[in-house]
């Protein structure tokens, strides 16, 4: 890249890498500085000597003057005191503010430069590392491994021959001044050529120029290392003093001096601190050293906060290293004896003392872990001794009893709306797991845990609810997480607490119990704790035939697959229950009927109740029976009793009746003027069982039944009379009740002779002992 050449001898200056200023400004112009050793030895220079033998100053009295004065000051003890002065020149439009330089502006850099190597016809005896110029003598301009240093060649376009300046008389003699060139800098091609302290008093576009005799001088005095300091007046000296030589000096300049984020100084350097210490203060903050911490640099809001909190003679003591930026969101933090400030621009600056909720902060990544930054400082005089620090997404809490550890995001939230560690919870005891079941965590604390998943949210898990919940297997249970905390105040002093697959209920006496699917929606029908069936008194179990059952302090609620779940309550449980649930599961809900009864259906049979006749059960042949009868609507009505066990068979009573059945003959019903009268003979000892039901229309609106061992005939003039022997044979011989005999008034009676006799309408029938039967017409 072909370069633009300089109006005078020296080559032109860029900005070297890492810059950020585009303007020049301008320095206000003052008087001349003509004691700069003095200056230099009273800490009032700027720029640092780093503790060089010999120092050289090359000042104007404002940036766009480009006549310096330049004074040689040599160390005495701890001072420097000069040993000449003369005058010169800088660049031709003077010199760049401190930090700014830039190719083409003809402004020589501001700033403190070591000297290590010269050039020029013969060595005068200087002990710079010497290149005697010749013919082939270039200074590297070209990228590559030349850049901006002396050698021997024919050079490319922008690399200068320093034969021609020198026989022009202005590199006779001259000194390099390491700007943009180890060792005070790395070298970035296309920044900047170096700059020379050279013979030949004339402007360049960058360099400092002087009279052959003074240069030649500075050569024979300078060794490696010494320094040259040059830059306006103002830009160069400050009135405030610093130790020359101290750590807070070197920390400056190892800061950029001015052109750095710390400014000029704006105090003297101050002792006398708290453990031997000191400080500056600065434009843009301080640098702030002790003899155990060193020296740091102070400023923005990490100063601030350090400052509240009392300095040096606080909490945090001295800081131990400078401000570290580059974490995450912009964040920084400083650390100090006593402990690490944090800032972000979110956040703000909080204190992370040491201790062990900064270790546990440690452990969850610091601010690029789960809780993020912290909010506030350590708090502490908490319940039982405890403290904490609150973070973005959370906190960290520290108790003798219950150690220290993070609570988090939805977990945090939820503890704090339960009253955090003042709280029935009181301290977390765990950090929180996580990895569990479809994204879920949980967290231990004094009074038991909170549960989160993304799908349910977090709630609180206790006391024997949570026990109950721990035996399903937790969360890989089959009642999944919580979606609620445990509520209490339930009726007889009961609680429950909801989850994805149901419910858990508590009550003191009968403790927690899983109330989930089909069953629950059944009790959830019947208004829950409130309806007849209040509280459920066991788990969910199977029964023998194959249904699954739930009680309750008032009933049963059964699921039976493939048909239904229904409750069983009131009087029809009671009598269920003292059937020793032999009817099985119920298949029906409790339906209504006729004067307000119910019935209820089961695997096995059914239970009837009304409040005139209670409960009882009606299964098998008699239910058929009562069914052929018109059910509760029919002659029957509501069964009286159970099934009673009868000679062989059963007979169940009803109020308008009774039904009697036998394996042999089947179930038959009778009213109850018939079943009275059954009774009234010991019917099955006399009758046997009847084989039929009441039979009517016969004559004059009579009925029977037949029975194994004979029949009651009734009418309305007669009532129900029995037949059965031979009477019956003889009157079944006359046509019955169609017959001249007509209807039996009187059952079958036996005489002082002992015969059997049997009275009609129309006559009588009398059996001897001998058997044969006598029909007498007329006598009654």
């Amino acid at each position: 890249m072909k370069r633009t050449r300089p109006l005078s001898l020296a080559l032109a200056v860029i900005a070297v890498a890492g810059s950020a200023f585009l303007g020049t400004g301008s320095a206000q112009a003052g008087p001349q500085e003509n004691n700069p050793c003095q200056r230099l030895s009273a800490g009032q220079v700027k720029y640092n000597s780093f503790g060089a033998n010999r120092v050289t100053f090359a000042t104007a009295t404002g940036r766009e003057s480009n006549v310096v004065t330049i004074t040689g000051c040599v160390r005495s003890g701890n001072g420097y005191v000069q040993e000449w002065q003369d005058w010169g020149y800088a660049g031709l439009k003077g010199f760049a503010p401190p930090g700014l330089t830039w190719e083409d502006t003809f402004k020589s850099p501001t700033g403190s430069y070591s000297v290590t190597e010269a050039l020029g016809r013969s060595n005068p005896g200087t002990a710079l590392a010497y290149h005697t110029v010749n013919a082939n003598s270039r200074w590297g301009g070209e990228y590559g491994p030349t850049y901006n240093q002396y050698f021997e060649g024919s050079g490319g376009p922008s690399d200068e021959n320093l034969y021609t300046y020198m026989n022009q008389g202005y590199y006779e003699q001259a000194a390099v001044i390491n700007y943009n060139r180890q060792p005070d800098m790395n070298t970035v091609q296309g920044a900047s050529y170096a700059i020379f302290l050279h013979a030949g008093r004339t402007t360049s576009a960058g360099c400092l120029s002087t009279s052959l005799e003074t240069v030649n001088r500075f050569l024979r005095s300078s060794r490696p290392g010494d320094r040259i300091i040059m830059g306006a007046v103002d830009d160069i000296f400050t009135p405030y003093s610093a130790d020359p030589f101290g750590a807070i000096t070197q920390k400056y300049s190892l800061g950029g001096g001015p052109a750095g984020q710390l400014g000029s100084p704006v105090s003297n350097e101050v002792g006398g601190l708290r453990d031997g210490g000191a400080f500056q203060n600065y434009q843009g903050g301080a640098i702030i050293w002790s003899p155990l911490s060193g020296a740091h640099f102070s400023w923005g809001a990490t100063r601030g906060k350090w400052a509240s909190l009392d300095y040096e003679n606080g909490p945090l003591g001295y800081p131990v290293t400078d401000e570290v930026g580059g974490l995450r969101g912009g964040g920084v933090y400083q650390v100090y004896q006593g402990g690490v400030i944090m800032f972000s621009p979110a956040s703000g600056a909080y204190l992370s003392s040491f201790g062990p909720i900064r270790d546990k902060w440690a452990e969850t990544g610091f601010e690029n872990g789960a809780l993020g930054y912290p909010v506030s400082d350590v708090i502490t005089g908490l319940k039982d001794g405890g403290s904490y620090q609150a973070y973005r997404n959370g906190a960290i809490f520290s108790s003798p009893a219950a150690g220290t550890h993070a609570v988090t995001a939805g977990i945090y939230g939820k503890w704090r709306s339960q009253g955090a560690e003042g709280g029935p919870l009181g301290y977390p005891t765990t950090d929180e797991f996580r990895g569990l079941r479809n994204g879920g965590s949980w967290q231990g604390f004094q009074g038991g845990a909170i549960m989160f998943s993304p799908a349910s949210g977090a709630a609180v898990s206790a006391g024997p609810i949570r026990d109950k919940w721990a035996s399903t297997g937790f969360e890989w249970g089959s009642l999944g997480y919580p979606v609620t905390d445990v509520i209490t105040g339930l009726k007889e002093g009961g609680a429950f607490q909801n989850y994805q697959g149901g419910s858990i209920l508590w009550t003191p006496a009968n403790g927690a119990i899983i109330s989930v699917g089909a069953i629950r929606n059944v009790w959830a029908g019947q208004n829950f704790e409130h309806g007849v069936l209040g509280y459920p008194t066991t788990d969910e179990y199977g029964t023998p035939g194959g249904a699954v059952a739930q009680n309750y302090q008032g009933g049963v609620i059964y699921f039976v697959p493939n048909v239904g779940t229904y409750a069983v309550s009131g009087a029809i449980f009671t009598k269920h229950e003292a059937m020793g649930r032999s009817l099985g599961a119920a298949v029906s809900p409790q339906v209504a009927i006729k004067n307000g009864g119910l019935y209820q259906n089961f695997q096995n049979g059914s239970i009837l109740w009304s409040p005139a006749t209670g409960a009882h059960e009606f299964i098998g042949a008699t239910r058929g029976a009562w069914a052929q009868a018109g059910y509760e609507n029919g002659f029957l009505g509501y069964p009286t009793s159970d099934e009673i066990p009868v000679s062989g068979g059963v007979k169940q009573t009803y109020q308008g009746g009774s039904i009697y059945w036998t394996a042999a003959l089947g179930a038959f019903s009778m009213p109850s003027e018939f079943s009275a009268a059954f009774d009234a003979v010991n019917g099955p000892a006399t009758l046997g069982f009847p084989g039929t039901n009441r039979v009517t229309g016969l004559k004059d609106g009579g009925s029977f039944i037949n029975f194994q061992k004979g029949a009651l005939i009734s009418s309305p003039a007669t009532g129900v009379r029995l037949s059965v022997g031979k009477t019956r044979d003889a009157l079944a011989g006359t046509g019955f009740e169609w017959g001249r005999l007509g209807y039996p008034t009187t059952d079958n009676y036996v005489t002082a002779d002992g015969s059997t006799v049997q009275d009609f309408q129309g006559g009588r029938i009398t059996v001897p002992k001998d058997g044969t039967a006598r029909i007498d017409y007329g006598t009654s």
